[in-house]
């Protein structure tokens, strides 16, 4: 007699543990102090012609968001702030050029913060032609930016689409006006509406919006009407957080009362009608926390196998490396991976001593620690993923749990394992990958799915 498989919820409720996001392996809680400028220069002074992905972090922000664990400045000052901050940001580019020994090439470019839309016109435009000064930009470049709606304009829409950006994306988190105000983040729902007439009306390829469950006085009616506001603005992909509430490590969070907080199961309830509904109104599970429309080229990637992922999170853009700029900014190489000064003092003091401004990261070459990445990449990216049966026996006894409820399905021959996540499991990708990952085994880290 077959088992009676799990609910969503129950699934929910069963797998509800701190794990990673596995935007890299090893994970960024193995970041340490024995990483530095020495690395990255070395890494930078290979001979490569393989294009690049540029990833630019913008600091600022107008007004905190009590819910954020972003690095983040907060100041009004607008152009005194941002004036040094590119000025500081072009030696930065100075110094990462001069050590590669050739121009490079970007295939993808992103701003992310912060709020790059903090930037005004001029700043914007001066801040892409740094760009194009210092790196050649492919033709069907895939450049990507983070907005806050709330300050979006329909000139600045058509403003950063003629400058060449291709994707953008920007975050409703809950459109009801209580859950706002209990975050401090208060944008009208006919802003949302106008800033998605002007970014269609730019004629961005992809439109990306930001949901996070779990938040203040939020009630599944209420994420209902968002997700209804949702269905009826139709981005071409979404990603769906689950609010993580860490008021010792993020000192804005202790402005949220916890006893505002939805229980654990209204935070499920509202995942798994929101799983239903994306399903139902012709998106696909992309991971737990991302959808895209079946005709969307990150949907398209997840089917044909191409599907990356790196500090950006989802990308359609291959094994490229990605270099980052600005405070707290990631760069990723195949056997390195390194993190900026995190405050902007550092960073500005340590470009301004003519340093790269590394303040950590990790340094990878053990085959077995490759191999783990390149079976959680495998996982993550596409669904499925091999195992040598007489090495990783541990990880294929864990793996029949997931498969009798039915987030998986195994099959073995000659010694092999073969595992394919189901379209229920891909919610609840993390912790497939989680089994790969010898480090959750000992110690759990990462946030919770709910």
């Amino acid at each position: 007699m077959a088992a009676t498989l799990l609910t969503p919820l129950e699934l929910l409720l069963k797998y509800d543990k701190p794990v990673p996001r596995y935007t890299s392996y090893p994970t960024a809680a193995a970041f340490t102090d024995a990483v530095g400028e020495s690395q990255l220069r070395t890494q930078l002074g290979r001979p490569s012609e393989a294009p690049l992905s540029l990833y630019v972090h913008v600091p600022f922000c107008r007004h905190a968001c009590w819910y954020c664990g972003c690095n983040r400045v907060t100041t009004q000052r607008g152009s005194k702030v941002v004036a040094p901050y590119l000025a500081t940001l072009a030696r930065e580019l100075e110094l990462v050029t001069a050590a590669m020994p050739r121009r490079r090439r970007l295939a993808q470019l992103h701003w992310g913060g912060g709020t790059p839309n903090y930037l005004n016109a001029e700043e914007q435009r001066q801040l892409w032609q740094l760009i194009e000064r210092h790196f050649e930009l492919e033709d069907d470049l895939e450049a990507s930016i983070e907005v806050n709606p709330e300050f979006l304009s329909r000139d600045q829409a058509l403003q950063l689409r003629e400058l060449g950006f291709r994707r953008i994306s920007f975050g409703i988190q809950d459109a009801n006006p209580e859950v706002q105000k209990a975050v401090n983040r208060v944008v009208a729902v006919e802003q949302l509406r106008r800033s998605m007439q002007w970014l269609r009306e730019a004629a961005f390829d992809s439109i990306n919006v930001d949901l996070i469950c779990g938040l203040p006085l939020q009630t599944p009616e209420r994420f209902g009407l968002t997700l209804e506001l949702v269905q009826e603005l139709r981005p071409d992909r979404i990603s769906l957080f689950s609010f993580a509430y860490l008021p010792e490590q993020l000192p804005l969070q202790r402005r949220i009362a916890a006893d505002d907080l939805p229980s654990q199961r209204e935070r499920i309830a509202m995942l798994e009608n929101a799983n239903r509904q994306l399903s139902h109104h012709g998106y696909d599970a992309i991971g737990m926390d991302h959808y895209a429309l079946r005709g969307d080229a990150l949907a398209v990637a997840a089917r044909n196998g191409s599907l990356h992922r790196n500090f950006q999170g989802y990308t359609t853009g291959g094994e490229l490396e990605l270099l980052g700029v600005g405070p707290t900014a990631i760069s990723q190489f195949s056997h390195l991976t390194c993190q900026n000064e995190r405050s902007l003092r550092a960073w500005s003091s340590a470009v301004e001593a003519g340093r790269l401004p590394v303040e950590r990261g990790v340094a990878v070459r053990e085959a077995a620690v490759l191999e783990r990445r390149e079976l959680i990449k495998e996982v993550m990216c596409h669904f499925q993923v091999e195992l040598d049966l007489a090495r990783f026996g541990l990880e294929w006894a864990e793996l029949q749990v997931l498969a009798d409820d039915g987030l998986v399905q195994l099959s073995q021959a000659e010694g092999v394992g073969r595992v394919r996540v189901t379209t229920e499991g891909r919610w609840l990708i993390r912790s497939i990958a989680a089994v790969l990952d010898p480090e959750q085994r000992r110690r759990a880290s990462g946030s919770r799915l709910v």
